[in-house]
C-alpha cells in the first residue's frame, strides 16, 4: 500500500497541506517550483497589467509549455539514444567481422 505524506508548504503566499505518495522533499520542490514561477511572473508588466482572474491562468500555460519542451526534450533525447545504440551495435558488428578476417589471414599466414 502507497503511503501518504502531508507536507505543509508555503505557495504564493498561503500555507498549504499538500499530500501525495512522493516523499517530503519532492512534495517541497514541486511548491518551490510553483513559488519561483509566481515570482518569475510577477516580475514582468505584461503579468502585473493582466485581470486578477487571468493571473493564475497565465502561470498554469507557462508552467504547461516547460512541461511539454521538457517532454519534446526527453523524446529527442531518447531518439538519439536509440540511434547512437544502433550505431554502437554496427561497430561492434564491424569489430567481430575484422577480427573473424584478422584470424582467418593470421591463420593462413602460419600455414
Amino acid at each position: 500500500m502507497t503511503k501518504t505524506h502531508l507536507v505543509q508548504v508555503v505557495v504564493g503566499g498561503k500555507i498549504l497541506t499538500m499530500g501525495g505518495s512522493d516523499d517530503e522533499v519532492h512534495i517541497q520542490k514541486v511548491a518551490s517550483y510553483v513559488n519561483h514561477m509566481i515570482q518569475s511572473m510577477e516580475e514582468t508588466d505584461a503579468y502585473k497589467a493582466l485581470p486578477t482572474d487571468l493571473k493564475p491562468i497565465l502561470i498554469e500555460l507557462n508552467i504547461a509549455d516547460e512541461l511539454i519542451a521538457a517532454q519534446d526534450t526527453i523524446e529527442q533525447l531518447k531518439n538519439d539514444l536509440r540511434l547512437k545504440e544502433n550505431e554502437l551495435a554496427e561497430l561492434k558488428q564491424t569489430l567481430v567481422d575484422t577480427e573473424l578476417k584478422l584470424e582467418r589471414l593470421e591463420g593462413r599466414k602460419k600455414r
